[in-house]
């Protein structure tokens, strides 16, 4: 379980931290399967596996993610001002499209932390 938290901090933060440097000024937008959709300015050029959506919020300096397998019970949730790996409960079989509130560890307050 250790690993598993190390590698959904790390995979999910790495994606948001390239994100982050490669559209300068954005809010909330996500990535899936297709691409990724929302971006204020500028283009990502990243895709998701086949029913992984990864939801973010960030204004450019800082940013939240969450991220959710469509058959998963789970969200996961990371931000860069924490090393905590949040998660909250979803329906298995129904995509996770709730981008984070805020660009920061703020967004998920309600949530559990591994």
């Amino acid at each position: 379980m250790k690993i598993l938290k190390k590698v959904l901090f790390c995979g999910i933060g790495i994606i948001c931290l390239s994100l982050l440097f490669a559209v300068p000024s954005m809010a909330a937008f996500h990535c899936d399967s297709s691409g990724c959709t929302g971006l204020t300015s500028g283009t990502v050029n990243f895709k998701c596996s086949k029913n992984v959506r990864i939801n973010c919020n960030s204004n450019g300096q800082t940013y939240a993610a969450n991220s959710a397998h469509y058959s998963g019970d789970r969200v996961y949730g990371v931000s860069s001002d924490s090393s905590v790996i949040y998660y909250t409960t979803k329906n298995k079989g129904s995509e996770y499209t709730t981008s984070p509130s805020a660009s920061d560890s703020s967004a998920f307050s309600g949530w559990s932390s591994l």
